[in-house]
C-alpha cells in the first residue's frame, strides 16, 4: 500500500528529474527551428554541470555556479555555431565529436579539481497562496527555483519563436534558406544566436541537474539526458507546452526508481529495469508517437550564393 508522503516524493523526484530535460529540449528546439541539428547538447549539459559544481565548490555559491554555466554555454556555443554555421562540418558528426570531448575534458578536470567534493546546491521555494493547496502546496514548495527558471524558459522561447520579428526570420531560415537570402534576411547570422541560445539553455539544463542533487559533479552525470531531450523535441513537435509535458513523462519514470525501493511488491524486480525504464519509454514514445517533419532545411549546411 503506497502512503501519501511516498507517493508525494515520487511526484517531487518526477518534477526534479524533468527540469534539466525541459531547459536542454527547449534550446534544442530553438536552434532546430533556425535549422541547426545541435546532437552536442548532451556534451553541452556536462560542462554546463562541471561549471556550477567548480563554482559551487570552490566558491561556494551557487549563484555564480548558474553563472559560469550560461558563461560556458556561450563559449561553446560560439565554437559550435562556428563549425556548424560558418564552416559548414556535418552537424551529426560534429556534435557526437563534441559529446566526446566533453566526456573527455569534464572528467579529466573532475579528477584534477573536484573528485569526491559536494558543493552548494539550492533548497525549496515557497510561494505565498500556494502551500495551503493540498499535494500541490506540498510537492511545489520542495522544488528550487529552476523549476519556476524552467517554467518562465518555456514561456520565452514560444513567445521567441511565435511573436518576434527574430522568430519569424528564424523559421524561415529553417525552412527555406534560399527564399530567406532571397529577401534579404542574413541566414547565418539568424542560425548563430540560435545555437549559441540553444547551447546556454543546455548548460543550464546541466547546472540543474548539480544544483538539485549534491552540488558535486560525476563524470557522465548526464546519463544520456541530451538525447532524451533530441527525442523530447521530436514528440513535442516544437512546442515548448509539450516539451515540458513529454519530459515530466520522462522525470516520473525516472522516479519509480525510488518507488521500487519502498514498495515491497516492486523491489523483487531487478534494478536495472528501472535505470533503464525511462529511455525505454522515451524510445517507445518516439517510435510510435504520430510523425514529426522536422524544419526542411534543420541538418543541412547553408552556403551563401556564389560562396
Amino acid at each position: 500500500m503506497l502512503s501519501e508522503a511516498l507517493v508525494l516524493a515520487f511526484f517531487v523526484i518526477g518534477i526534479q528529474s524533468m527540469v534539466p530535460i525541459v531547459m536542454a529540449a527547449l534550446g534544442e528546439a530553438v536552434a532546430e527551428k533556425s535549422g541547426v541539428l545541435n546532437v552536442g547538447i548532451e556534451g553541452m549539459m556536462l560542462i554546463g554541470a562541471f561549471a556550477t559544481a567548480y563554482m559551487g565548490i570552490t566558491r561556494a555559491s551557487a549563484g555564480l555556479g548558474i553563472l559560469a554555466a550560461i558563461v560556458a554555454g556561450c563559449v561553446f556555443g560560439a565554437l559550435l555555431a562556428f563549425l556548424y554555421v560558418n564552416r559548414g562540418t556535418d552537424q551529426i558528426v560534429t556534435g557526437l565529436m563534441f559529446n566526446i570531448f566533453a566526456v573527455g575534458l569534464t572528467g579529466t578536470l573532475h579528477s584534477l579539481y573536484l573528485a569526491g567534493q559536494n558543493g552548494e546546491t539550492l533548497s525549496g521555494v515557497s510561494i505565498p497562496g500556494i502551500g495551503s493547496i493540498p499535494w500541490v502546496g506540498e510537492i511545489l514548495n520542495k522544488q528550487n527555483v529552476m523549476l519556476y527558471l524552467a517554467i518562465a524558459m518555456a514561456v520565452g522561447v514560444w513567445y521567441l519563436l511565435n511573436k518576434t520579428w527574430y522568430g519569424l526570420y528564424a523559421r524561415a531560415a529553417g525552412e527555406r534558406p534560399l527564399a530567406a537570402e532571397s529577401g534579404g534576411l542574413d541566414v547565418l547570422r539568424l542560425r548563430y544566436p540560435a545555437v549559441i541560445v540553444g547551447c546556454v539553455l543546455a548548460a543550464l539544463g546541466g547546472s540543474a541537474l548539480v544544483l538539485a542533487t549534491s552540488g558535486g559533479f560525476v563524470p557522465g552525470m548526464t546519463a544520456g539526458r541530451g538525447f532524451i531531450a533530441l527525442g523530447v523535441v521530436v514528440l513535442a513537435k516544437w512546442r515548448p507546452l509539450w516539451i515540458m509535458i513529454y519530459a515530466l513523462g520522462f522525470g516520473l519514470t525516472q522516479g519509480l526508481q525510488f518507488l521500487a525501493g519502498q514498495v515491497p511488491a516492486l523491489q523483487s524486480l531487478p534494478g536495472q529495469l528501472w535505470v533503464a525504464l525511462p529511455y525505454v519509454f522515451t524510445v517507445i514514445a518516439v517510435v510510435f508517437a504520430p510523425g514529426s517533419t522536422y524544419p526542411a532545411a534543420v541538418g543541412i549546411p547553408y552556403r551563401r550564393a556564389g560562396a
